[in-house]
This record gives structure tokens, sequence and C-alpha cells, in this order.
């Protein structure tokens, strides 16, 4: 076991899932497994021998959707005396979901929190990379709850902006410039969306945890797509301009608000409810996210981007995904440390400032 636990907490590169981290050597105090280390040694003593079995077979993307989604659900994760097809009820609510699909988009957006009144506008101005500073300005201020929410998010560690506070929205405007408010703007407009009833039958932590996942998972794109490759070091993504790149982060901040949709029209739930039934109602989330997002005036190309990125694009999605609901799961219990150093570890290079993200919105949920 100690030779196990000298090469997990080595500097050594680790892979998993067929990638291997190329930047840790290049940026060592950058680099989350470092940080991780200083963390986890602390605590060495207390992996189990159970635990070094996780070293060759950690969770991968799939696995941790699965896992999220049946805790959501407080479905069971054994097979024993589960249905493995649909039942009578699981076809019944799945049929009547999808029919819903047929009715217009406003409908949907009754299931989920109301958002302010001024997002139209302030959709508008954000799209265009024109407007003038000013005219954004007066936008956000035109409403306190906004402004209000834009300065919180602009001075949270989750956005890293810079260390000392800023104070207003003009001067957060200056220092950021068009391209870095409408991404902390559009993340302040959506905010009502982490303000969800509880749901009977449903996981009343995890229910709480499904916009800090939309939002950490937003920001680990958006720190992604600004990632500068060392030396020694090959890029992983494609180019991205402004604009996608916006439609891009608005794609991941509201891929889930399709589930409170559904979540909130009595979701089946509990330890029967057979794995066909989860794999279906995943499929379902994207396609109720995006019929949301059109009722709320959002770009076509987010449209898109939530319901069939392509594969560069889904590439980046998933992972950015991936480790936002293994730090829900790993807060939450359902995750063990050292299943979340070695899946941290196997994350690409772009990726070295993600754990920070994990932190921060711990601290402030």
């Amino acid at each position: 076991m100690w030779q196990w636990l000298s090469r997990l907490f080595s500097g050594a590169p680790q892979t998993g899932s067929g990638r291997q981290r190329t930047g840790a050597a290049q940026a060592p105090r950058a680099n989350p497994a470092h940080r991780i280390h200083a963390r986890a040694n602390l605590n060495a003593q207390d992996l189990g021998p159970s635990e070094v079995t996780v070293e060759s077979h950690f969770p991968d993307p799939e696995q941790i959707s699965t896992l999220f989604y049946q805790k959501l659900l407080n479905a069971s994760d054994s097979d024993r005396n589960v249905s493995q097809t649909l039942t009578a009820p699981e076809i019944a609510w799945l049929k009547k979901r999808t029919e819903d699909l047929k009715e217009t988009p406003t409908r949907l957006t009754s299931f989920v929190p109301r958002l302010p009144n001024i997002l139209p506008k302030l959709m508008n101005a954000l799209k265009d990379p024109s407007t003038p500073i000013r005219t954004l300005t007066d936008l956000i201020e035109s409403d306190a709850v906004i402004a209000t929410q834009v300065l919180r998010l602009i001075n949270s560690p989750a956005m890293r902006i810079r260390h000392d506070n800023i104070t207003s929205i003009e001067q957060a405007v200056i220092l950021l410039g068009f391209s870095g408010m409408r991404e902390v703007v559009a993340a302040a407009m959506f905010s009502p969306i982490a303000v969800s009833k509880p749901v009977s039958g449903i996981n009343p932590l995890l229910i709480h945890d499904i916009w800090p996942v939309s939002l950490r998972a937003a920001n680990a794109l958006r720190l992604a797509l600004k990632h500068k490759p060392g030396p020694s070091e090959e890029s992983a993504l494609p180019h991205v301009d402004e604009n996608l790149s916006f439609d891009l982060y608005l794609s991941v901040l509201l891929e889930h608000t399709g589930l409170f949709a559904l979540l909130h029209q009595g979701a089946l739930n509990g330890p029967y409810i057979s794995p066909a039934y989860l794999k279906q109602f995943r499929a379902l989330i994207p396609t109720y996210s995006a019929r949301i997002a059109q009722a709320w005036g959002m770009p076509e190309n987010t449209l898109r981007l939530i319901c069939s990125p392509p594969p560069h694009l889904y590439h980046l999605r998933r992972e950015a995904r991936y480790f936002s609901l293994a730090c829900v799961l790993h807060r939450r219990g359902y995750l063990d440390q050292a299943q979340f150093l070695h899946l941290t570890r196997a994350l690409p290079a772009y990726a070295e400032d993600w754990y920070d993200l994990c932190i921060s919105t711990h601290e402030e949920s």
C-alpha cells in the first residue's frame, strides 16, 4: 500500500481513460494535482485497503454522470431487484414528457424559477459586440438585483477576476471589457435558477447542487479556452473566436435548466427505477434545456451547442461537466478521496486551474 501511495502522491505523470496530463512539470504551482497532494498527504493514513483498487479503474465521465443521477433520483446503484427494462409507469411518464415538447417553449419555463424582466434587453446587448460600454453599464444598473449579483460574482473566487474587490459596475466594465463582462452578466442573469424548491423523493442536497455544477463547468470551460500551452506542451484545444466562446459558455450554463423542469413535473424516483428509465431521463434533459433557452431568446448557436455540439467542442464540454460533477459527488461523500485524486490527475493540461473552482464553489454554496 505504501508503494501505491508513494506513486499516487509523487509528481510523476498519471494516465487515465486514455488521457495523460502533459503540463505538470512546466507549471507545478498551477497544477491541481500538487494542490490536492498537499491536502491528501494530511489524510493519507485514512485511505483504506479497499481504496487501493481504484488505481486502475477510477470512474470515467459516463460513470460519473450515471452516479450523479442515481443519487439525485435516489435510485439503486445495484442491479438486484431492479427491472432492466422500462416498466409501465416509466413508459407512461417518458411518453408524457416527450409529448410536452410539442407544446410552446414558454410553457416549460413555468417549471423553472422566474428570470429578471430585463433579460431580453440584456441578451440583445450581450449578443452584439458593438454595444457601447455605457449602454451595457446602464442596463445592468437599471436592475438592482442583477447589479448586486454581478458584483458578487466578479468578486467571487469562482470567477477569479482579480485579488482586490471591484466596487462598481463601471469599474468592472473598464477592467473586464465587453467580452469579460458578458460572461459575468450571463451568470448573474441566470442565477435565480439556483433557487430551486425541494421536490418530493429527490435528493435535497443534490438538487441544490445542480446550478453550482453548471456554473462551475461553465467557468472551467472559460478557463480552458484561455489556457496558454507551455513551451513543450501541444495545445489540445481548437481556436474558438469570441462569439463562439460566449455561445459555448451559455450552452454549459444553461444545460441543466431542463433538469429542473423534468424534476418539477414529478420525475419517477426511488430504488426501483430501471437503468433504462435513468438513461432516457438523462437523454431528455438537453432537449428540454434547449426549448427553455429558446423561450428565453438565447442565440440559435447556443441552442445547437446544448443539443448537438461538434465533436471537438463536445469533448471540451464533457471534460468540464465531468470534473464539476465529480466535485459535487466527492463533496457529498459519493466519491472517495483516492478516486477523486486519480480523476483529477488524468485531466488534460488545459484543466490545470480547475481544482480551485471546486474549492471556491464549495466554500460559497
